[in-house]
């Protein structure tokens, strides 16, 4: 097998996608001091649906699939900032991205298995991974 840069034919892949691992840290503390009504405020400020109220606590939870979905916060943090008492207070609920982990899409043209086409291409970066390393040892010698 070749790989694209030599020939188009080679590229088995329609689209390949990353984003950071989303952190999400609900401070409970601070979602304590709020209403109901508030909570619902922000479960429904943000887009992604990544927060929903607890039927029995009424505690903020993060939905069980939250890292797959969650990619726009910017709504979340508007309507944590209108509800803060004090600009310097702690936010409710806190998303930032992994430094140490993501999430990688594969979408395949359908000749290869996206699971395929990503175990054949860390085959090709190991391959020059171990070139680049042999390159280094004759330098060194």
């Amino acid at each position: 097998m070749g790989i694209s840069k030599e020939h188009a034919k080679w590229c088995p892949v329609a689209v390949a996608t990353y984003r950071f691992w989303p952190v999400i840290t609900i401070n409970e503390e601070a979602c304590n001091m709020l209403t109901l009504e508030q909570k619902q405020e922000l479960v429904e400020a943000c887009p992604d649906r990544i927060l929903e109220l607890d039927e029995f606590t009424g505690n903020l939870v993060q939905v069980e699939n939250a890292y797959e979905m969650a990619t726009f916060t910017e709504d979340l943090k508007v309507a944590q900032e209108a509800m803060k008492k004090r600009p310097e207070d702690d936010d409710f609920v806190h998303v930032v991205q992994s430094t140490d982990r993501f999430v990688f899409s594969v979408e395949s043209t359908g000749c290869m298995d996206a699971e395929d086409i990503l175990l054949s291409s860390l085959r090709v970066l190991k391959d020059r991974l171990n070139y680049l390393a042999a390159e280094v040892e004759k330098l060194k010698d």
